[in-house]
């Protein structure tokens, strides 16, 4: 437990200050919401799950204007900093923002699931996507609407450089096509439509600033063994997108739970 605190420490150093804890974008986020927004009633009920510090959650909150929204997150630093965020904005009374478990979350207002609609950006690979499905399916309304984003390959394994193959393999063995986790979403009882492709703007979004960071956090001196660690392995995640970006893709997958309960 010692060392986990460590490591989460050195996380909230290094992503002080920063917007994105993964590949985002904004304007796809927007796009996506308008797209479902015949779909949603007015005062949906909405979740994001694996918020971070609230990039999406914020801007899920200004484009439906009457929905309630649980933003959670594992670790309470990033919590604390959505929830100054939203007041900020003016969002404090729609945003309720909590720190707990994506695979085990708690009610909103009182009321355990029943969301219009479940969101979740660059983190469902933190509790497996078949695990998520489970979890997550039982919390949505018949035709509530479940979005996430994922890392995918792009290239078909012959083509994938052994880099970038080592380095996925081991950082999310759970990785897959997007074709398979549709697949997956629709033996888990969901129907889907055909992912969207993130934009590049996505990555960068993330990368430019991080590497940024790191690079100023690289000459400190008296840093800890865990932010030593943490810097190492996300200097070397940015060096494989570098060298081998193009074998993987983020793509957002638009799934439906279906109409009729399990």
């Amino acid at each position: 437990m010692e060392l986990e605190n460590e490591i989460m420490n050195a996380y909230t150093v290094v992503f002080d200050g920063l917007v994105h804890l993964g590949p985002s974008d904004s304007a796809t986020t927007r796009n996506l919401v308008e797209r479902l927004r015949p779909d949603l009633p007015s005062a949906s009920r909405v979740a994001d799950f694996g918020c971070g510090v609230g990039a999406s959650a914020l801007v899920l909150a200004q484009s439906l204007p009457e929905a309630r929204v649980l933003a959670l997150d594992s670790h309470a630093p990033f919590i604390a900093r959505l929830e100054t965020a939203a007041n900020k904005r003016g969002l404090g009374e729609r945003i309720s923002a909590v720190v707990g478990d994506m695979a085990d979350p708690p009610p909103l207002d009182g009321v355990m699931g029943m969301f219009d609609l479940i969101w979740s950006e660059s983190a469902i690979y933190s509790i497996g996507r078949a695990n998520a499905f489970t979890c997550w399916r039982p919390l949505l309304k018949p035709d509530g609407w479940l979005v996430f984003s994922d890392i995918v390959w792009q290239r078909k394994p012959a083509a994938r450089s052994v880099k970038a193959s080592s380095f996925w393999a081991r950082e999310y063995p759970d990785i897959k096509t997007a074709a398979d986790v549709v697949d997956e979403l629709t033996a888990a009882g969901f129907s889907t439509l055909d992912p969207v492709l993130s934009p590049r703007k996505a990555w960068s979004n993330y990368y430019e600033p991080l590497r940024d960071r790191l690079h100023l956090l690289s000459k400190l001196e008296n840093r800890s063994p865990a932010l030593i660690n943490v810097i190492a392995d996300l200097e070397r995640e940015i060096h494989i997108y570098d060298c081998a970006g193009d074998d993987v893709a983020l793509f957002f997958f638009l799934a439906q739970r279906d109409s009729v309960p399990k």
